[in-house]
Parts: C-alpha cells; sequence; structure tokens
C-alpha cells in the first residue's frame, strides 16, 4: 500500500464538532441503514476517512474501496499501515447508523431520530484519534478503521465483519469500540464515564485501560464486559475472538428519542473521553505486550460492586429527577449494594453478584426513562 495524501482536493476538513453536526442533522434524517441520509453518512465519512488513511478494498475504485455492502447495509473500513509490525492490527470503531423516524417519544413537531450521543459522537471520535495517529506516522501495528451500519438492528454490520474480515481475526490484537459519548445519565454524573471489558485481555489490557483513563479529567469506572449487556459491537468482536474495550456513558433520557440532538452532546466532556481513548489506542499499536483474550475472566467480580456503588452514591442527589418509581429503586439499589460492598470480597458469593446484576439492570432501565431535558450540558 501507499501512503494516502494528507488532504483530498475540494474536500473540508471537519472537527469532532463538525462531524457530529453533520451526522445529526435533520438533513441526514437519522441515518437508518438503506436511506438516502445513510447513503449520505457514508459519502461525509469516506470524503474524511480518504484525507488520511487508505481503502480497505484497493482493488475497488472510488469511494467503493471503503465499502463493505451487506445485504441490509454497508460497514465503511479504512486502514492506516504500520511499521514493523504492520501484520498485526487494532481496530477502533463504531457505529454510524441509527434509527431514522422510528425511536421512542416521537412528538408532533418532531418524528426524526437524529441520533447525536448515538452514536455520531463516537464516530467523530474515531475520525478524531485516527486522523491524530495518521499525522504522526506510521504506527508499529495497523490500524484498522472500522464505522459500522445496522448496528440498530441488531449488530448485524460488525456480525457480517467477523464472517468477512478485511484481514484474519486472528492478526487482530484488539478493538476499541464507542457507543454513546458526550451524554450526561444525570446532572450529578457530568464528571462520570464507563469503560467496559478490559478484562477481556487479560491483565495487559486492564494496566493499559486503567493507564489510558488517567489521561483525562474524568472520573472513569472500569466494568466486566457483563455490564456492556451485549448491546454494542465490541460484544460481536469478543465473541469472535478480539480482545475489546468499549468505552460509553450507557443509556439516558435522550437514549433513542427525538431529543437526542447536538444541543444535549457535552462536547467539553467529549474531548476528555477521545484523550483517554486515544491514550489507550496509541498504547495498544505500539505495546511490546498486546491483549491476550482470556475467556476465563469472571462475567462479574466485587471490584464491579465497588465501582458502581462509587457511581450510584454520585448519582443520589438526582434520584429525584427519575420520577417516584424509579427514585424508590434507585435508592433502594444503592442500599443493598453498599451492603455488598461493606461486605468485602471475600463474601461476593452468588447472591451478592445476584444484587449487583439485577440491580444494575433496574438502574439503566430507570435512568433510560427520565427525562431528556434535565441532561442537557
Amino acid at each position: 500500500m501507499t501512503n494516502p495524501p494528507t488532504t483530498v482536493v475540494g474536500v473540508e476538513t471537519l472537527d469532532t464538532q463538525q462531524v457530529v453536526e453533520a451526522l445529526a442533522s435533520d438533513e441526514l434524517n437519522g441515518r437508518d441503514n438503506r436511506t438516502p441520509g445513510s447513503l449520505s453518512a457514508q459519502e461525509l465519512l469516506v470524503s474524511q476517512l480518504a484525507q488520511f488513511a487508505e481503502p480497505a478494498f484497493p482493488e475497488s475504485d472510488g469511494n467503493s474501496g471503503f465499502l463493505q455492502p451487506f445485504d441490509v447495509g454497508t460497514n465503511i473500513l479504512a486502514i492506516i499501515p504500520g511499521g514493523d509490525l504492520a501484520d498485526e492490527y487494532v481496530m477502533i470503531g463504531a457505529h454510524y447508523d441509527h434509527l431514522g423516524i422510528d425511536c421512542r417519544r416521537v412528538v408532533s413537531e418532531d418524528d426524526i431520530c437524529n441520533g447525536a450521543t448515538d452514536n455520531a459522537t463516537g464516530v467523530a471520535e474515531v475520525m478524531e484519534i485516527a486522523r491524530s495517529i495518521a499525522a504522526d506516522g506510521p504506527p508499529r501495528r495497523s490500524l484498522i478503521i472500522a464505522l459500522w451500519d445496522a448496528e440498530e438492528d441488531g449488530l448485524v454490520g460488525s456480525s457480517r465483519y467477523v464472517n468477512n474480515p478485511v484481514v484474519p481475526l486472528a492478526q487482530t490484537v484488539a478493538y476499541v469500540n464507542f457507543d454513546i459519548h458526550g451524554a450526561n445519565l444525570l446532572p450529578s454524573l457530568a464528571n462520570w464515564t464507563i469503560l467496559v471489558g478490559a478484562e477481556t485481555g487479560g491483565p495487559h489490557l486492564v494496566e493499559s485501560a486503567s493507564t489510558a483513563i488517567e489521561a483525562s479529567t474524568l472520573d472513569t469506572i472500569m466494568l466486566s464486559l457483563l455490564f456492556g449487556l451485549g448491546r454494542s459491537d465490541h460484544a460481536v468482536l469478543v465473541g469472535a475472538g478480539v480482545p475489546s474495550v468499549f468505552f460509553t456513558d450507557s443509556t439516558g433520557g435522550c437514549y433513542h428519542t427525538v431529543g437526542d440532538e447536538v444541543a444535549v452532546v457535552d462536547f467539553a466532556k467529549l474531548e476528555q473521553q477521545i484523550a483517554s481513548a486515544d491514550a489507550l489506542t496509541r498504547d495498544l499499536l505500539s505495546t511490546e505486550s498486546p491483549p491476550v483474550l482470556d475467556r476465563q475472566a469472571p462475567p462479574s467480580t466485587y471490584d464491579d460492586a465497588a465501582q458502581l456503588l462509587e457511581l450510584i452514591a454520585a448519582a443520589e442527589p438526582d434520584f429525584g429527577l427519575l420520577g417516584s418509581e424509579a427514585q424508590a429503586t434507585s435508592e433502594q439499589y444503592l442500599i443493598e449494594l453498599q451492603g455488598v460492598v461493606d461486605a468485602g470480597p471475600e463474601a461476593f458469593d452468588d447472591a451478592a453478584n445476584g444484587i449487583v446484576l439485577v440491580g444494575v439492570a433496574g438502574l439503566v432501565s430507570a435512568l433510560a426513562d427520565g427525562p431528556c431535558d434535565a441532561y442537557i450540558p
């Protein structure tokens, strides 16, 4: 492969906020797969990728070199070739599709599900990090940039990819996934975010992720893979044998509603999230100790309970925003979780594990059912 040009004549280079604004605009009508809005998103994203990355399918002409079509959508794939470890690959990715006009809480004056935090911000992060890495010259390992389609239909795009990968999955040392960023579950959690699944890559990935989150000013909790609830593309890659990390802000009141517009994006928070993810991606590209898939890692641990307790205790001042039933559920979970943590790691048995898992599922539901306008930065 030859080095790509740093610019494409006549194409404006968009910054992070501009990418979010473009993808979440009404003109793209919610980016549902196989719609004109999705095609416009593809054209926009390929025009940006062509400025700094190479097509994943160089035998194809023009934009087609970046596209992996399948029956219900089209993945967008590009590569930044590496140096001395060019035959090893790190992948970063995010889904670019959304729901079109088929989401929760459609109102008479607005029926477009713009998907700003879900997942225009994730796509913008991938672009920003990949562009920055390309600007510094070839990394040791090659970087695959993956923008998935039809995630909202059941992780279809990433599932198609693992059955038809650009390079053998055995050569992909890790995947870094972004889904719902720049979002605030509650005003009290504006400085909090979540990293899921580092244990899938064993101690090396845990250590790398732990160091990377120190690159930002955010309070980042690290949770086991199970807490991603299998609801984003990282789950597909782990299932295919690729150690993966999932960066997310979980699902708040704007999730899958017409309220998920650019106005709710916390761009200052997003900047800090980019800092952590950039640090992790760069370390994975250069490390002498790449992750090794750990299929024996427990589904949840005492540390998960302790991390969740920190998050939920910080959220307690805003429980009243969730409505009476959700407030009661959240308060009860806080009490039960405190009991699990106070009992110590030696007492973390199946019963304690059940308290953690059942409670967190209820909490996620309560947060998603809250009001969208309570979380605007």
